[in-house]
């Protein structure tokens, strides 16, 4: 048997009531979640009159525009934003006139700097990830008035009779500046390794030179990824790091199996290629000769150097039984033609364009090309 539920003033108003409070409650954790994704930019930016900024963000692959920021006549500024997870982002005023910064949810960063001086000027409170880029970029900037001081140095002596010397002097300058950066950076790396500016670390320039070579320095890669990926599962610069990694274990992997079937005295692996007329020529098509696989290409420098040393060598023993198997890691039918041309090359020539990624650079463990 059932009762029927009939419906009562205070009935009526009870339920109002649950629902206002259940709305409520609903409203409540929406604006609490907005909170917590929420962050705040704010400061001062010297300049005269207001200045036009762009805020970008910095993905594992790309630089993505997000919006402008102005400032008023005094400099000031405010832009508030919202993000799901920690992440990098620029505020630049033009291509070299830039600052990075480590956001996370919630933050409110004050910001205070020059627009003509971004990189050299700014300061951040309110960011203990934008702050610990902050230390890089000042080492950084260290770094290299050091290195202004040696070009001046250089300048200012090119012309004096003990140049050679002083010069080896410079050159040996420049080599402790980047060692001093290069430890400053594992310093900052095991001090840091459970924050996100660790992965900025990882793959820091000092001009054109990584500090840290991959495979050399693994270790500091596999902690920071290790360490990381306890604090920030999800994140996606973090999901990049782990993969750059993964992927070079992979290639270190199999980098030792082919070092193994690489001993002297193994019989080299066969190679099948197409010459620049188009026929297929084997590797052991020269086999009873004394046969030089050379790696090569035409926008490589040290190697075209490298080429009229080969043809001497090629034409005063190749009556010999000496041969030269030149592959070339060109893109283009074109640049390798020319390169063949100019540089007179009459030995056996190969490739398959396809540049790095020719199977033959794995087949036999080549990591770079020069006349070394």
């Amino acid at each position: 048997m059932s009762e029927k539920l009939h419906s009562t003033p205070m009935v009526r108003l009870a339920l109002i009531l649950l629902f206002a409070l259940v709305m409520n409650a609903a409203c409540q954790s929406g604006k609490q979640q907005d909170e917590d994704n929420h962050f705040k930019l704010s400061g001062r930016f010297e300049h005269e009159g207001p200045a036009l900024l762009y805020f970008e963000e910095l993905t594992p692959n790309d630089l993505i525009p997000i919006d402008t920021i102005y400032t008023d006549h005094s400099g000031n500024f405010t832009y508030t934003g919202s993000i799901d997870e920690a992440g990098f982002y620029i505020i630049r005023h033009s291509p070299s006139d830039y600052i990075r910064l480590l956001i996370a949810p919630g933050e409110e960063i004050l910001l205070t700097g020059i627009v003509s001086d971004l990189p050299g000027s700014y300061s951040v409170e309110g960011s203990p990830g934008s702050q610990l880029l902050l230390k890089l970029q000042r080492k950084l900037d260290a770094g290299y008035a050091r290195v202004d001081s040696l070009v001046d140095v250089f300048e200012s002596s090119r012309h004096l009779e003990n140049f050679s010397e002083i010069r080896r002097e410079l050159n040996a300058g420049y080599k402790n500046i980047v060692s001093d950066q290069q430890r400053y950076v594992k310093r900052f790396i095991r001090k840091n390794h459970s924050s996100l500016a660790s992965i900025i670390a990882l793959y820091q320039h000092f001009g054109n030179q990584l500090l840290l070579d991959q495979t050399e320095h693994l270790n500091y890669f596999q902690r920071v990824s290790n360490t990381l990926s306890e604090a920030y599962p999800t994140n996606k610069h973090v999901l990049d790091l782990n993969r750059r990694v993964s992927n070079h274990d992979r290639k270190e992997g199999r980098r030792g199996i082919v070092h193994n079937e690489l001993q002297p005295g193994d019989k080299a692996p066969e190679i099948i290629m197409p010459s620049p007329d188009g026929e297929m020529i084997a590797l052991s098509s020269l086999r009873g000769n004394y046969v030089l696989i050379d790696f090569w290409a035409s926008w490589c420098t040290p190697c075209r150097k490298a080429n009229p040393k080969l043809k001497l060598i090629y034409d005063t023993y190749h009556s010999k039984g000496f041969e030269i198997y030149g592959i070339s890691l060109d893109r283009t039918r074109e640049q390798w033609l020319q390169g063949i041309q100019e540089d007179d090359i009459n030995w056996t020539q190969v490739s398959d364009l396809r540049f790095w990624n020719s199977p033959v650079i794995s087949l036999y463990n080549i990591s770079g090309i020069s006349d070394t």
